[in-house]
């Protein structure tokens, strides 16, 4: 097996899954049609032990539009405020003015919105035709090509590349990093975020979450990870940001760590520490300012590109 990373590394099996209980869990707990392609027997779940990334095969279990599609329904896929979204707007306003901003994997245009009203030149990517049509519908350009079509019809270089959510999606994240390098300046920022693998594996170790496995999620990032990029791509890493617990997410937080407890100590030990009275209290001192102290669902790096890789 091949990392989806970097071709040589070596790579371990760690778990195997069967997609038929995938694809029922998705119809019966979201509602959602997923039927896995024919031939795919089962899915793999793999470390590559050079840059610590784990990722899920056959790349061909990767969801497809419809699946993000029948997502879009859900009000809390694509939200409209974010901290990831304030936290790129601080590295993008130290951008000359005049800067050209893309954003790949808009949604509905939320980002945009935000950037647009601090000032920036800003046009989006969005593969997904009804969020394309939606984020259009709002007066933003949209793009509904995929980079390299770009590089193609336009090698004129952007002064930054933004990718919120997006990295994890992807079987082949090497070519996504390659041709967003390709169409940054040097000296250009590219910002992505993803779901923080840490936290996940603390939280769900098991890695049963169905949003977090195929078709939905086919790869799993870190802070380590990412800084393990400078050795074989052109890219410096400036900063790192880590989102503290949200509240929307405090409800998922506290529910996940009470069934983690319960695995581990027992069910009567963990139902004596998380019952029907300590939830609501441990909720709301989270609530109350202690979430601020406790590392939440999302990681965001900030890259710049630079003239050459350091390996």
């Amino acid at each position: 097996m091949h990392s989806p990373l970097l071709s040589s590394a070596e790579c371990t099996l760690l778990k195997r899954i069967d997609p038929t209980h995938v694809s029922q869990r998705w119809q019966a707990e979201l509602g959602i049609s997923w039927l896995p392609e024919s031939g795919i027997k089962q899915l793999e779940y793999w470390r590559d032990e050079s840059t610590g990334l784990h990722f899920y095969s056959p790349s061909q279990a990767a969801g497809d539009a419809s699946l993000y599609s029948q997502l879009q329904r859900f009000p809390w896929y694509y939200m409209e405020e974010k901290w990831e979204f304030d936290e790129a707007l601080k590295s993008l306003k130290t951008l000359p003015i005049g800067s050209r901003v893309l954003e790949i994997g808009v949604g509905q245009g939320a980002f945009l919105d935000k950037a647009c009203g601090a000032g920036l030149q800003i046009s989006g990517m969005e593969l997904n035709p009804l969020a394309a049509k939606a984020a259009r519908e709002n007066g933003f350009t949209i793009i509904e090509k995929d980079m390299a079509s770009l590089y193609a019809d336009d090698p004129t270089q952007w002064d930054a590349i933004c990718a919120f959510q997006v990295l994890e999606h992807l079987p082949d994240p090497r070519s996504f990093l390659d041709q967003a390098i390709s169409l940054l300046k040097a000296g250009g920022l590219l910002i992505l975020s993803v779901p923080n693998a840490e936290v996940a594996r603390k939280l769900d170790p098991e890695r049963n979450d169905l949003l977090d496995q195929p078709p939905h999620h086919m790869t799993h990032w870190n802070e380590s990870i990412f800084r393990s990029l400078e050795s074989f791509l052109p890219l410096r890493l400036r900063n790192v940001g880590f989102e503290p617990l949200a509240p929307y997410h405090i409800s998922w937080f506290v529910g996940s760590w009470s069934q983690r407890l319960r695995m581990q100590a027992g069910q009567l030990t963990g139902k004596a520490i998380f019952n029907r009275l300590s939830i609501p209290v441990v909720e709301t001192a989270l609530k109350m300012g202690l979430r601020s102290f406790v590392r939440g669902h999302t990681l965001l790096v900030c890259f710049v590109k630079t003239e050459s890789h350091a390996g």
